[in-house]
């Protein structure tokens, strides 16, 4: 949006032209509050213009000059932003003075005044029922301008490059020329930004994707792990608790056998289990020496399962 003290519109100069004719004929200070005024005006001192304009409106003396000074005030107030007096004169000047060479000019300036005041669907409105009652003025091109502004602070970009580039079609020499080139220009590369943003925001969406994606998996390689390993370490524990109970049974079964063995040597006066056979040792007989080994082998078998057991079993019976 425009500054509002850089959009003060072409008409000064008519302004000025229309107004000469009545400050010869003026008092001479209203005439010199007039011109001082419209000096200020055009110098950017828009307060001070303001303060000499209402001197000429509360002039009882001055009364001819008084549309144009109502229209320059509404002009300053909505160069130095204050809208809301820019349009209590407008408003006044409008319903006071229809019949001024000026009231065109009102027309447009209001339509502008509701541009900077950010209503944009009235502003386009107004402007284009002046370009309709005023097809002619030399005001047309700028206001095709604040249409095409007001189209574009609604977002309508397509509709406001059509207004742009009927200035530069049909107006070349307007001084809106250049400001409509500048905002085609502007409507073009923020169309490529859009673009580009879309593009952007498609290629990291996907990146995302993508990373969910393989986080995703990663979580199911790792639960499928951590369930393997739960498995294996169930299966290894059962496979443990399994063995130990075999071997528990065939302790019982070997322990049984020994006793019975250790019983029928006893009958055949074989000597203790527990003293190893020596050579000096008679013997009792071929069966007791065949009984005898047969202990010995079974004694080391289990021996060696105790300690298998051991292994396997550490202290408080808890399989690992």
């Amino acid at each position: 949006m425009a500054h509002p003290s850089k959009v003060l519109g072409p008409s000064l100069a008519l302004l000025f032209c229309l107004v000469a004719p009545i400050l010869t004929a003026l008092p001479s200070s209203a005439a010199a509050d007039m011109k001082d005024g419209i000096d200020s005006f055009r110098n950017g001192q828009y307060d001070k213009a303001i303060l000499l304009l209402h001197n000429v409106i509360l002039d009882a003396s001055a009364g001819p000059e008084k549309p144009a000074a109502y229209l320059l005030i509404a002009k300053s107030y909505m160069a130095i932003g204050k809208l809301d007096d820019a349009e209590r004169n407008i408003e006044f000047y409008l319903a006071t003075y229809e019949k001024e060479p000026d009231y065109q000019e009102a027309l447009y300036q209001k339509g502008r005044l509701l541009f900077l005041q950010e209503d944009f669907e009235n502003s386009i409105r107004s402007l284009q029922g002046f370009i309709t009652a005023y097809p002619k003025s030399q005001l047309v091109p700028s206001a095709w301008f604040w249409v095409g502004e007001s189209l574009y602070g609604l977002g309508r970009l397509d509709d406001a490059q059509g207004m742009y580039r009927t200035i530069i079609s049909d107006y070349p020499t307007s001084i809106k020329t250049e400001a409509a080139q500048y905002k085609l220009a502007l409507i073009q590369l923020q169309k490529k930004e859009v673009e580009l943003s879309k593009l952007l925001k498609w290629s990291h969406e996907d990146f995302l994707k993508s990373i969910e994606e393989y986080q995703n998996r990663e979580k199911t390689y790792e639960q499928a792990i951590a369930a393997y390993q739960r498995r294996i370490a169930g299966t290894g524990a059962g496979d443990d608790l399994k063995t130990i109970a075999e071997l528990r049974q065939q302790l019982s079964r070997k322990s049984d056998e020994a006793s019975q063995l250790a019983a029928q040597l006893a009958r055949l006066g074989a000597p203790s289990v527990s003293a190893a056979p020596s050579a000096s040792t008679p013997s009792a007989g071929g069966g007791s020496a065949r009984l005898q080994r047969l202990l010995e082998a079974k004694a080391r078998a289990l021996s060696l399962k105790e300690r298998y057991l051991e292994a396997l079993e550490p202290s408080g019976g808890v399989a690992k």
